[in-house]
C-alpha cells in the first residue's frame, strides 16, 4: 500500500456531532479496509478475532476494534490540512488505496441510500426474527435448516453487491470469517452501521468522498 494524500470536500453547516461521526466511523472503515488489503497481500497473521464467539454485539464491536489495532500508529490517517468554509476541505495523509475503498462504499450507499437502507432493514429484521444472533453456520448445517442457510447465503451475496465489494475483498472476507457465511453476514451488517452515518454526510452535501 502507498502513503499519500486524499482530499474530502466539505460544505454546508457542520455541527460538532458531524465531526464526531466523521472521525469515529471513518477510522473504523479505515481499519476494516486496511485489514482486507493486508489479507490480500498476505501480511495478516495471528488474527485475534478467530477466537471470538460471534454470538451477540460484543464480538462485532471487538472485531472493528481489533482491526483498528492492525493499523500502525504511523499509518493511521493524519490531518495534513483543513479548511472549514463553504466550500471547504480536509486533506488527509493515509494509505490512498484504503481511502479509495472507503470512497467507493460510501458513494455506493449514498447513491442508493433509501433502497440500501430498506434492504439492510429487511435482512436485519429477518436475521433477528430467525434468531441467528447466537448461532454460526455450523449450527444451521447440523440441524439441516436449509431455508435458514439459503437466507444467510443470499443475504451475504446481496450485501456484497450493494457495497460493490470486489472479488479480492470478498475473498478476504471469506478468510476473515473462516468460510462461515453467518459470521460474514454479521460482519456485513455491522459494516453498514458504520458506513451509513458517513454516507449521510455525503447525501446531505456536508462531505464529498468521491474525490478521494
Amino acid at each position: 500500500m502507498n502513503k499519500g494524500q486524499t482530499t474530502i470536500l466539505l460544505d454546508e453547516r457542520w455541527k460538532l456531532e458531524d465531526f464526531s461521526v466523521f472521525t469515529k466511523e471513518y477510522q473504523q472503515l479505515y481499519g476494516f479496509f486496511h485489514g482486507l488489503r493486508l489479507i490480500k497481500e498476505g501480511d495478516f497473521s495471528n488474527i485475534e478475532f478467530e477466537r471470538m464467539p460471534w454470538l451477540g454485539g460484543g464480538s462485532v464491536v471487538g472485531f472493528f476494534s481489533i482491526l483498528g489495532k492492525y493499523v500502525r500508529p504511523e499509518n493511521k490517517p493524519e490531518v495534513k490540512q483543513i479548511q472549514y468554509a463553504s466550500p471547504g476541505f480536509i486533506e488527509l495523509t493515509l494509505y490512498v488505496e484504503v481511502a479509495k475503498d472507503i470512497a467507493l462504499i460510501v458513494s455506493s450507499v449514498a447513491g442508493s441510500i433509501t433502497s440500501v437502507a430498506a434492504t439492510y432493514n429487511f435482512i436485519y429484521s429477518q436475521y433477528q426474527k430467525r434468531k441467528l444472533t447466537q448461532l454460526k453456520i455450523k449450527d444451521l448445517e447440523a440441524k439441516q435448516l436449509r431455508e435458514q442457510i439459503e437466507f444467510v447465503k443470499s443475504s451475504v451475496l446481496e450485501l456484497q453487491q450493494l457495497y460493490k465489494l470486489n472479488p479480492a475483498q470478498v475473498k478476504a472476507l471469506t478468510q476473515l470469517s473462516k468460510g462461515d457465511e453467518l459470521v460474514q453476514l454479521k460482519m456485513l451488517l455491522a459494516l453498514y452501521r458504520r458506513v451509513k452515518p458517513v454516507a449521510d454526510l455525503q447525501v446531505n452535501n456536508k462531505a464529498n468522498f468521491k474525490s478521494a
